[in-house]
């Protein structure tokens, strides 16, 4: 007798098995699982290092030297006392400008050359 009780549980589970797997809602479920983090993996998360990085170089050397010529203007008449600390700030924005420019340029040039390379 125990064998037949076995083997009825043991149908009865295959039969449950098998008609689970045909349960639409399961299979629609698994569906929306796999839809989901497939989505997941494909949307990526807002990142503002990543906003800076697409800045070009040019633009984000031209912007440092800039604030650090306007550092030199802030501070310059607090160390020294001299009518011409007006004029070496506003030179000091120019000239910090445009080599951060420069300077922006040869990394812009850099990065499109190793990407020529293939690195």
């Amino acid at each position: 007798m125990s064998r037949k009780n076995d083997d009825v549980e043991r149908l009865k589970r295959i039969r449950d098995r098998q008609v689970g797997l045909r349960d639409p809602q399961t299979k629609q479920q698994s569906l929306q699982h796999g839809i989901a983090s497939r989505r997941q993996k494909s949307v990526k998360k807002f990142s503002s290092r990543q906003v800076v990085k697409e800045i070009p170089h040019k633009a984000r050397g031209a912007v440092i030297g800039a604030f650090i010529g306007i550092l030199i203007l802030a501070f310059a008449p607090l160390i020294v006392d001299s009518p011409w600390t007006d004029v070496i700030g506003v030179l000091a924005i120019v000239m910090l400008t445009i080599f951060g420019f420069f300077m922006g340029r040869a990394l812009d040039a850099r990065d499109s050359l190793q990407e020529l390379i293939g690195k």
